[in-house]
């Protein structure tokens, strides 16, 4: 049996053949002996238990399963040989682009040192970086604007032919202003909330055919009518909050490392274990050499 290693340089030998017609030329052109070549391809004939040449009056030509052998191949080493090529010129920093949509509050993770060990690895390479809302990026992946985007995972994005991995769960957080009653406790629960007015970090895309807008599992049901503003600004709701006009609800990467100092009081929310995921997403079969490179350092 032939072993995995082999195979390749066989393939050259028969790929080599097929051009020549001439297994004298061939064994010139590998610099073995003609009895050599002609006992490699019996090997690998009797290996695949095909004829992947005939013989007729001393003219020598592919059989059908030879000229199938030898296209494949050809396409095989074609790719491979395009693909070690595209990966060295963009270890180079010779070219390459790369087109990543992130989710706003991402520079709160670790996502900053991805960004910044990818940039180190690999300096010719241009990084195409856009914050957005989770919808746009969803909208703008679906469309074709990026290689891979980083979003949270709700069943309301749903994306088609991709991957999805998952790279953090984070709990949600009650963000309350000075001087706040619950101030004082260690945990908020969902009763603490009843009479509460809300602003939540989320975004307002209804469920198809229903006028109702999505889940938010991080809340019971009987409290989501205390939600007065939606808002996909961290900044913004920490603003509210801090001028008395509710409580914010965020997930720990939001708050993980507050932009702006205004004496807030953050308290872990009761969600019943209930989550936020943070996601990678992109096209299965993306061609681009970088992606995997990229996916490396995440």
């Amino acid at each position: 049996m032939l072993e995995i290693g082999e195979v390749p340089r066989f393939a050259f030998v028969i790929i080599s053949a097929a051009r020549t017609l001439n297994f004298t030329k061939t064994a010139e052109n590998f610099f073995i002996s003609q009895s050599a070549i002609t006992q490699q391809i019996k090997n690998m004939e009797r290996e695949l238990d095909v004829k992947l040449f005939t013989r007729n009056n001393n003219q020598l030509s592919l059989s059908a399963a030879g000229s199938l052998f030898v296209s494949e191949a050809e396409a095989i080493i074609a790719k491979v040989t395009d693909s070690v090529a595209k990966v060295r010129a963009v270890q180079n920093g010779m070219s390459g682009n790369l087109n990543i949509g992130y989710l706003k509050c991402m520079e709160m993770t670790r996502f900053p040192k991805t960004i910044q060990n990818f940039h180190n690895k690999y300096p010719g390479v241009r990084l195409n970086l856009k914050r957005d809302s989770a919808i746009d990026l969803h909208d703008d992946f679906i469309q074709g604007r990026y290689d891979i985007i980083f979003n949270i995972k709700h069943e309301l994005l749903t994306y088609s032919n991709a991957e999805e991995q998952e790279i953090g769960k984070y709990p949600f957080y009650a963000v309350l202003p000075p001087g706040h009653p619950l101030n004082k406790k260690k945990i908020i629960t969902q009763d603490d909330l009843r009479h509460e007015q809300l602003i939540i970090h989320d975004f307002n895309r209804g469920i198809p055919g229903s006028p109702e807008l999505i889940p938010r599992k991080y809340l019971d049901e009987n409290i989501l009518a205390n939600v007065i503003k939606t808002d996909d600004d961290v900044e913004t709701i920490l603003i509210m909050v801090a001028s008395g006009i509710g409580i914010g609800i965020l997930p720990d990467f939001d708050i993980c490392k507050p932009q702006i100092n205004l004496n807030l009081v953050y308290i872990p929310l009761q969600t019943y274990e209930f989550l936020e995921v943070l996601q990678i997403i992109y096209l299965k079969g993306n061609a681009n050499p970088l992606l995997p490179l990229f996916i490396e350092e995440i």
